[in-house]
């Protein structure tokens, strides 16, 4: 083809090659095209669009063959299974995870609950469990005060999907804990009113924690590969 030497592809092969912000583009595809027995070949092309970085009609110059290859590269990336990664560099600001989750307040705990359970919110969480760290020394460390900030939150989004998606099993599994502890908190620190409030945004929040479960077994930590990447090597391009 005449213009393939000006195509120049960065192919992720792990997901700490994937940005969050990716991601939530691809899930978009995926449920614009739900129930579309033709749109494999289209989810094909976006998918090399969107993890590759590069433009549309770009995609459509690929040889078939490569194009094969590169979405092979790809499906591989997300068998992974993330641990959390308490560290990463977000614009060259050292970012750190929540030090001691268990000291998580109740209004950053439900910022979290509020967003974590839905992937196109999920940058919201993030932008509550980490942080710039303001202190470090050798693997103890502090991160800055939290601050809700849209702008923060937007930034999120470039984050590695590595970094997300351990965080969000590392959180869910506090979270738990957390949950069956709320109800001692209450009796023995929280006023009438306050426990009222409390309740209500808990109900507020749809089935928290219980979404948040549904979400984890529909992405990539046990199936990954089968339900979040939609890729067919028979699909031609």
């Amino acid at each position: 083809m005449s213009n393939q030497s000006k195509i120049t592809l960065q192919v992720p092969d792990s997901l700490g090659d994937i940005t969050l912000g990716q991601y939530q583009k691809y899930l978009k595809i995926i449920e614009a095209n739900q129930g579309d027995d033709n749109a494999a070949e289209f989810i094909n092309l976006k998918t090399i669009e969107i993890f590759c970085d590069i433009e549309f009609k770009d995609v459509l110059s690929i040889p078939i063959g490569e194009a094969e290859k590169v979405l092979g590269i790809i499906s591989k990336a997300f068998e992974e299974k993330p641990d959390l990664i308490r560290h990463f560099k977000l614009l060259s600001v050292d970012m750190g995870f929540i030090p001691n989750l268990e000291t998580i307040s109740l209004g950053e705990y439900i910022d979290v609950e509020n967003s974590i359970s839905d992937w196109q919110t999920i940058h919201k969480a993030m932008a509550v469990l980490f942080r710039p760290v303001n202190f470090r020394s050798g693997e103890r460390y502090t991160i800055a005060p939290y601050e809700p900030s849209d702008e923060v939150s937007e930034l999120m989004k470039e984050m590695p999907l590595s970094v997300a998606m351990g965080s969000m099993v590392f959180f869910y599994d506090l979270g738990t804990e957390l949950l069956r502890a709320i109800p001692t908190y209450i009796q023995q620190n929280l006023t009438e009113e306050q426990t009222y409030l409390l309740k209500q945004t808990l109900a507020q929040s749809g089935d928290g924690i219980n979404q948040f479960m549904d979400l984890l077994r529909g992405t990539s930590l046990d199936s990954m590969k089968s339900q979040a990447f939609h890729y067919s090597n028979a699909s031609p391009i």
